[in-house]
């Protein structure tokens, strides 16, 4: 997801020096020949401060967006119920793309594939600036959607594994805290900026779409995040060849999760839970400006973008305090789970029917806050139930689960709303999440089980 800064090969980056007396890599970077001045030998990177400094402006961009996505849409000409196809579609190229993207980044290794993320994204944005109507706005966000797909986990796997030939595992704990903290200041300022920029815009320029402000510091941003990559960022000795096709990956793990009527209870929550959200996601903004927008224009956009920090942070703080809870009250993860996507799905229905900005910011907060608090015990439910050989591929396709989710959902709430309105949609995806907790007490009276294997 970022800029397109990705072949200029006038600077070249070399990796050099040691540790005390014995060759060690150093977890520094130098130029050989012109270069920004933050890069310059004087100011040298570490990869933890390279880390920090990629991932503040990853999310600073994303928050940038998030307040004002599909109001974006909306301004370009979408209706409400294009809004649930268009972001389908963008759903529909990330779930496409997401195991071939990873393959490619085994053969051109994962800086490039970050950098042609970059490209697409910049790509994505700059063709939004001009779009109007449904298919080019939704071309547009298809962009957006490679990019995700190129930029997932690329760069972190990278120098987390450069922080580990340095560092070992014992201290890499720092370097995911120096990320996390990165992650979450990015996204809060940069969602607390994007509700703010289209005010601003519209003042400066009161003829111009009042989200080309977004889009254009987006941009800016974007070009200084290549250039960081680009110069900072350590290239992989060697690009490695992968095996992995996506048909033997989905065979396998279809095969395996049949095996485990709890595991397949999982990947029902998963779907159900991509399927409820879609609806939330797609659909909060509109619902923000339809409550909030009538005394003052800008009102939603303020609201949505402290809204857009203030969920991430609601469901940091539930997965913070879900912990203590356990340890203290000895609750098993099944009734836990249960009463905490029934009370996650009781405040989406309460959500559908709130008139007031600041009833509506309460429970939405609250809803990602009970949201949040589930994710560590069903995560712990899922890997308990997974061997360590089949760990990874087995979450990488509940991650698929969830996007398949939401892709269905996109699809579906978007004809409801186009028909019955958004507070019937969110009706609805309450009633699915709320089923779908019934099946925690089948998932948590499975065990781990081997991967059956074929003669």
């Amino acid at each position: 997801m970022k800029a397109a800064v990705a072949r200029n090969r006038a600077n070249q980056l070399s990796l050099f020096a040691c540790i005390g007396r014995k060759k060690k890599v150093m977890t520094v970077f130098q130029l050989n020949f012109t270069m920004p001045a933050i890069m310059h030998p004087k100011n040298q990177l570490s990869i933890t401060e390279v880390a920090a400094m990629t991932r503040f402006l990853q999310w600073g961009i994303i928050g940038l967006i998030i307040p004002a996505t599909n109001l974006i849409r909306l301004s370009k000409g979408l209706t409400l119920a294009e809004l649930g196809f268009s972001a389908a579609i963008t759903a529909g190229v990330v779930v496409v793309l997401e195991l071939p993207t990873g393959i490619l980044a085994d053969r051109i290794g994962r800086k490039r594939t970050y950098l042609l993320s970059l490209v697409f994204q910049t790509a994505a944005y700059g063709t939004l600036l001009f779009a109007s109507g449904f298919i080019a706005v939704s071309a547009a966000f298809a962009l957006y959607g490679v990019s995700r797909a190129l930029s997932s986990g690329s760069l972190e796997a990278l120098l987390i594994d450069r922080y580990l030939e340095v560092h070992g595992e014992a201290r890499l704990h720092r370097l995911m805290s120096a990320s996390n903290a990165a992650d979450t200041l990015g996204l809060a300022l940069g969602s607390v900026a994007g509700g703010f920029i289209p005010g601003v815009w519209s003042l400066l320029f009161p003829l111009a779409n009042r989200y080309h402000g977004n889009l254009i510091t987006m941009l800016a941003l974007l070009l200084v995040l290549g250039i960081l990559v680009l110069f900072a960022v350590p290239k992989e000795v060697s690009a490695q060849r992968s095996g992995t096709r996506i048909g033997s990956f989905l065979a396998e793990s279809i095969v395996f999760a049949r095996s485990s009527p709890a595991l397949m209870a999982m990947f029902v929550i998963a779907v159900a839970w991509g399927f409820a959200f879609s609806a939330v996601e797609t659909y909060w903004q509109p619902r923000v400006a339809d409550i909030a927008g009538a005394a003052d224009p800008a009102g939603p956009d303020r609201l949505n973008g402290f809204l857009s920090a203030g969920y991430f942070l609601a469901a940091l703080g539930g997965s913070l305090a879900v912990t203590p809870l356990i340890e203290k009250t000895k609750i098993g993860a099944a009734p836990l789970l249960l009463a905490l996507r029934l009370l996650t799905a009781a405040f989406i229905v309460a959500l559908a029917v709130q008139a007031s900005p600041g009833g509506f910011a309460i429970l939405y907060l609250s809803m990602f806050f009970w949201n949040g608090m589930a994710s560590p015990p069903e995560a712990t439910m899922l890997n308990r139930l997974l061997p360590p050989d089949k760990r990874a591929s087995m979450l990488s396709a509940v991650s698929l689960a969830v996007q398949l989710g939401g892709l269905f959902g996109s699809v579906a709430f978007g004809l409801v709303v186009g028909s019955w309105g958004i507070p019937v949609a969110w009706f609805i995806a309450a009633a699915v999440l709320a089923a779908s907790a019934l099946l925690y007490p089948l998932a948590v009276s499975g065990r781990m089980i081997p991967y059956p294997r074929t003669p």
